[in-house]
């Protein structure tokens, strides 16, 4: 199996998944909540903290192998007209891929203090005055990663976004993909931008993601259609 068709394969299907499993879990597992609603997705997340622990690292581990395939896509355009744009939105992109990495590490935290203070105030129900305090610490410590995680989340998705829409504008000037592809990565990555900067916790920021999905997938098809 050559480079293009593996790439390729990356791109059209592992975003594509990720994107599904999200849904699944937005939907099937927290019940449509969202960090929209802060303490009632706290309290999904430890309610189902065991599953968090699974998913959402996978969940973006199969982003980060779509990302990859754009790393191959930006070595093939070197010494093209987009090649100095495509190096830059790259750079971009891996530095809002790493802080996303520590925006899932306090979505972990969150949904496991968030079950331990719920475990804790069940035995405080009973009168125990140490569960009682370790809930409330627990909860604490929740509203604290929640807090982190939205910030991290915003700033670094700011970053990944503002590259995928450089990408988009480079693939457009060395037209090595359609122009309409371009377009749209390029729209959907300013579109993403604005909402991170305005209202990153808006259920709003997926329709910026589902447009970036499309794109991957585009790039991928492309590519397996291209013959060596």
């Amino acid at each position: 199996m050559d480079t293009n068709r593996i790439t390729g394969l990356a791109l059209a299907i592992s975003p594509v998944a990720a994107l599904v499993i999200w849904f699944i879990m937005g939907f099937g597992l927290l019940g449509g909540v969202g960090p929209d609603d802060p303490q009632k997705y706290i309290a999904e997340l430890g309610a189902n903290s065991t599953a968090v622990k699974f998913l959402f690292p996978f969940v973006t581990l199969l982003f980060l192998i779509a990302v990859g395939g754009l790393g191959y896509i930006k070595k093939s355009m070197e010494g093209g007209s987009g090649s100095y744009i495509a190096g830059f939105a790259w750079f971009l992109i891996l530095l809002g891929a790493a802080g996303q990495l520590g925006e899932v590490a306090f979505t972990l935290a969150l949904a496991e203090a968030s079950n331990n203070a719920t475990v804790a105030a069940v035995a405080a129900a009973g009168g125990d005055a140490v569960a009682a305090a370790t809930a409330a610490a627990n909860s604490a410590v929740a509203s604290s990663m929640f807090a982190g995680g939205q910030a991290i989340g915003a700033v670094t998705t700011a970053f990944s976004f503002l590259g995928f829409a450089l990408f988009g504008f480079a693939i457009w000037q060395q037209k090595n993909f359609s122009p309409i592809l371009a377009g749209l990565m390029f729209v959907a990555g300013i579109y993403t931008l604005l909402m991170c900067l305005v209202d990153y916790e808006s259920p709003l920021v997926v329709i910026g993601y589902i447009g970036i999905v499309v794109s991957f997938a585009w790039l991928g098809i492309g590519l397996l259609n291209k013959k060596d």
